[in-house]
């Protein structure tokens, strides 16, 4: 076998391993980057759902074009509950849009991004168990 094959499969068959390094870099780049000591939350909107209950969003920008939202259900005399998240491209969240309501005694939140599918969170049944 020559040289240049012998080189060639040594390569191609290496090729997996370093894609895979650098897609374990990059996924542990992004996640650093979005690490709440470093990059927090902003409040970006409150609405009520109920009396007594609300949902509130935040959002953060900790790399260039991509967001990221939560959205964090409010109760009196309990703690906050952060009960959606999503990581998209800046561009997907405009024109983007939410709601929360009270379906069988859980707090239902749906989110709409233009190009993505319905996304669909529930807070916990009032009794803090689940269903």
């Amino acid at each position: 076998m020559s040289r240049l094959k012998k080189a060639a499969l040594i390569v191609i068959a290496t090729a997996p391993i370093g894609l895979a390094i650098y897609v374990l870099v990059f996924m542990v780049r992004s996640e650093l980057a979005f690490d709440e000591a470093a990059c927090p939350y902003v409040e970006r909107e409150m609405r009520d759902v109920e009396d007594g209950i609300r949902v509130r969003e935040d959002e953060r920008t900790c790399q260039p074009g991509v967001e990221e939202h939560r959205w964090v259900l409010l109760q009196e005399g309990r703690e906050a509950l952060p009960i959606g998240q999503r990581r998209l491209e800046a561009a997907l969240y405009e024109g983007y849009s939410w709601s929360a309501r009270m379906e069988q005694g859980r707090v239902r939140l749906e989110i709409s991004n233009p190009g993505q599918d319905l996304r669909i969170f529930q807070g916990p049944v009032p009794d803090g168990g689940d269903r």
